[in-house]
This record gives C-alpha cells, sequence and structure tokens, in this order.
C-alpha cells in the first residue's frame, strides 16, 4: 500500500547472471522512488531545549518536485551508493544513513542494496533535499524486506537521522510540533491537491545553526503565529487566506534580509498572492491562484541568471494512515 504514496515506478534492465548454469539473462526490476520536496507555509522557533535542539511549530506542505532514487538489491550485505552530485556519494549521504540505521536495527531483514541518486532538489534550499530521501527509502525497505512497521515506529526511527525526515513521508500538508517529528495531518478540499507554486534559488545559502542563534539571542516573545489562521484557510480551500498567513521567522535572522525581500517583491510583483522563504533559505516561493498565472510569472523571471526558476504544484493526498 506503501507503492502509492511513496511513487514507486518499476524500470526493467537486464543484467547476466555470471556462473549461472544456463548462461541465460535475467530480468531484474530496478525500482525508482520519487522522494518529494517541501516547503513551510508556517515556522515558528518556540524555544531552545538544553539539549540544544529548538522546539518548533510550522506547516510542511509536499510539493511535486522530487529527487529520483533508483534502488535494488545488490545480493550482498554492503550498501553501492552513485548520485549525479558527486560530493553527496558518500557514507554521510542522508539516504545512506538511513539504510544503515535500518541494517542496524533489522541486520536479519534488510540486506545490502544498489542505490543511484538523481538530485532535483536543489541543496542549501530549505526544501528537505537530503531528509526527504532518507524518508523514501525508510519507506520503500519497510515494504520490500516486509519490516510491518508502523507510521509512528518509522516516524521514530527517522527523526533519528533529522526532524525533517518523519514530515517527508507524508503526502499531504501536515502540522509539525516539537523538533518537528510530532505530526498532525491537515484535511485539505480537492481544490489544493495541485496549487501552484513558483520557486526562485538564489547563489546564496544560508548557515541554519547561525540563524537559530540569532533568534535565540534575540528571544521568541515577538514572533506573529498565525498556525490556527493557516489551517483554517488551509481546510476551506481559501488561497487567498493561506497567502495572507504565510510566515517563517527565519526571514527575521536571515544574514541576506535584503535578497529575500527582493525575491518575494519579484514574485509579488508576477502575480503571486503570497511569497515567503521556505526553512532557513535560501529558496523563496510564491503560491498563486492557478497555473496559467503561475506559468506566466515563470516566463517573466525565467532569464534571471543568478536564479533557478522552477515550477511545481503542492501535494496534497489522503495518507493511508492516521495521526
Amino acid at each position: 500500500m506503501l507503492r502509492r504514496y511513496v511513487w514507486i515506478l518499476p524500470v526493467l534492465c537486464l543484467f547476466s547472471v555470471i556462473g549461472a548454469d544456463d548462461g541465460e539473462e535475467e530480468r531484474d526490476i530496478m525500482e525508482v522512488l520519487y522522494a518529494k520536496a517541501k516547503v513551510n507555509l508556517t515556522l515558528n522557533v518556540l524555544g531552545r531545549r538544553p539539549n540544544g535542539y529548538h522546539d518548533l511549530e510550522l506547516i510542511f506542505q509536499p510539493v511535486s518536485l522530487a529527487d529520483e532514487i533508483h534502488v535494488e538489491e545488490s545480493g550482498d550485505e554492503e550498501m553501492h551508493f552513485t548520485c549525479t552530485v558527486a560530493a553527496f556519494a558518500n557514507e554521510k549521504n542522508l539516504a545512506w544513513r538511513a539504510w544503515t540505521l535500518m541494517k542496524e536495527h533489522f541486520p536479519e531483514q534488510v540486506h545490502g542494496l544498489r542505490v543511484h541518486l538523481i538530485k532535483k532538489i536543489p541543496s542549501g534550499a530549505g526544501m528537505a533535499g537530503g531528509s526527504t530521501d532518507a524518508s523514501a527509502l525508510i519507506l520503500w525497505m519497510n515494504e520490500h524486506f516486509c519490516l510491518g512497521l508502523s507510521i509512528q515506529e518509522m516516524i521514530d526511527l527517522g527523526v533519528k537521522l533529522g526532524a525533517d525526515v518523519p514530515p517527508c513521508m507524508m503526502e499531504q500538508a501536515t502540522i509539525g510540533r516539537g523538533v518537528g517529528e510530532i505530526l498532525t495531518a491537515i484535511e485539505t478540499p480537492e481544490s489544493l491537491s495541485e496549487y501552484p507554486l513558483l520557486l526562485l534559488k538564489p547563489e546564496a545559502s544560508f548557515n541554519t545553526g547561525e540563524m537559530f542563534h540569532a533568534i535565540d539571542a534575540h528571544g521568541y516573545e515577538d514572533q506573529k503565529n498565525p498556525n490556527l489562521a493557516m489551517i483554517a484557510a488551509m481546510e476551506a480551500g481559501d488561497l487567498a487566506g493561506m497567502a495572507a498567513n504565510l510566515y517563517n521567522v527565519f526571514e527575521e535572522a536571515v544574514p541576506e534580509r535584503k535578497l529575500i525581500r527582493e525575491l518575494k517583491q519579484d514574485l509579488l510583483a508576477a502575480g503571486a498572492l503570497g511569497s515567503l522563504m521556505t526553512g532557513s533559505g535560501s529558496v523563496v516561493y510564491g503560491i498563486f491562484a492557478d497555473k496559467t498565472s503561475r506559468d506566466l510569472a515563470f516566463l517573466r523571471l525565467r532569464n534571471r541568471q543568478e536564479l533557478q526558476v522552477i515550477c511545481c504544484e503542492a501535494v496534497n493526498r489522503p495518507n493511508p494512515w492516521k495521526l
């Protein structure tokens, strides 16, 4: 049942079985996982814990922009990992770490994998590009190796890798609390199943730790908290109400505030209902009333040499589990 939500697409590839008695080629199936990015519709930092982690309240929205993970069993007990971005092809990669975590917890059931990661989500963007790869592999391994884990058990494993991993297991907008791992799905009408977004990724990336430090130094009392209003707008299918309640406290701590303000204004001038930086940046996105207005904005902004300009849609589908 998880196939519907990780978007697994079979791809046939041929290989020769060395040493096979009949010498014939056999057909193996390499599966393709589409690991979706996310944007934040709201993000509040409520305080800092003694262990250094922060209490958050934020709304995650999955989007159609996705990395591709080609995966199959390797026939041994090792990870064989390649990536289109050479710097990510090592054991520090969250997808690799997800396999290591599952192998440590289930050494008899989980076996070696051959993984090829095709990066489509920009890095340093605030879109959980690494976390979503990890979450997709956890979901796939649970099914493929017949582990029988519940969604809560997978969340408990995923949060060991990072707070953004659990919400990336969702196929709909979700409010996160705690360090981001306490999740509640937001029920939205059909009109919000694929609302249009435009992403602007500048060359700059920001240090998340430094931004948390700036918020800690400033204090937590002056933040807006539009989460209830945002949830009400989403449940009503009110895009204009959603756009009016976009909020990210990191915009107040970002080192290049002028750049972020200009990108937000560019999107509004191009027809967006509202715009916001996602996560700790540096992607800024706009919500549009329809795909036609979004596509016109793309044509207007696409030739900006200092930007990646990306069209995508929000993704809101019923999950096969209740949180």
